[in-house]
């Protein structure tokens, strides 16, 4: 079950149907097995209805992305608006990450890989989430050292290790979770929070 997507700034009904329908064979399929006419067909229109807002599936592709990745982002960014305190929002930043990721198969799988020949928009949306999470993990660890509870000498370079790290757990956790092992998954979350907040020495 794929998890639904919101329209946001789409108004039209049928921009959002195409999106909808194009997010699910891409999930299933793959961006290079899937073609115009799967689209319509699942859509029930004709392909001229796609042609009217998109001009190619290269452009649903990268429509479908970009959403994908707004959505995550817009649960996150909840997360930043709470009043809980710093350690407690760095860790529901990274459950709720963790949780969603594994919804927005065409967001995850696509960036994770390199990027081929001729979608070189992909490393644009890639580099701008990259750079907005580090951002946004900067401002949770910035209110941590105000608050007195977090120590770091660079919040920017902090802030990169931690999305670079994040990235790399991605596999595991999701694979507990495929798994419907969500107490493993659990267990994981804990443990890289828990290297995060006190380090790897042991304290007494």
């Amino acid at each position: 079950m794929t998890q639904e997507l919101t329209p946001g700034a789409l108004n039209d009904s049928v921009q959002t149907a195409i999106l909808e329908s194009a997010r699910e064979l891409f999930a299933r399929f793959g961006y290079k097995k899937t073609t115009m006419e799967d689209i319509a067909q699942v859509l029930g229109k004709g392909k001229s209805s796609l042609y009217y807002y998109f001009k190619n599936k290269e452009e649903i592709f990268q429509a479908v992305i970009k959403w994908e990745g707004d959505l995550l982002f817009s649960k996150l960014q909840k997360v930043l608006q709470t009043n809980d305190a710093p350690d407690v929002k760095m860790r529901n930043y990274v459950v709720i990450r963790m949780e969603n990721i594994r919804e927005l198969q065409n967001y995850h799988v696509t960036l994770k890989q390199d990027v081929p020949g001729g979608f070189e928009f992909l490393e644009q949306i890639k580099n701008d989430y990259e750079q907005q999470e580090v951002q946004m993990i900067e401002s949770i660890m910035q209110e941590g050292l105000d608050a007195g509870l977090f120590h770091l000498n660079n919040t920017n370079m902090a802030a990169v290790a931690i999305v670079t790290a994040l990235k790399g757990l991605e596999t595991p956790l999701l694979q507990a979770i495929n798994q419907k092992n969500y107490e493993d998954f659990r267990v994981q979350i804990n443990n890289i929070l828990n290297i995060l907040f006190y380090g790897l020495i042991k304290r007494d």
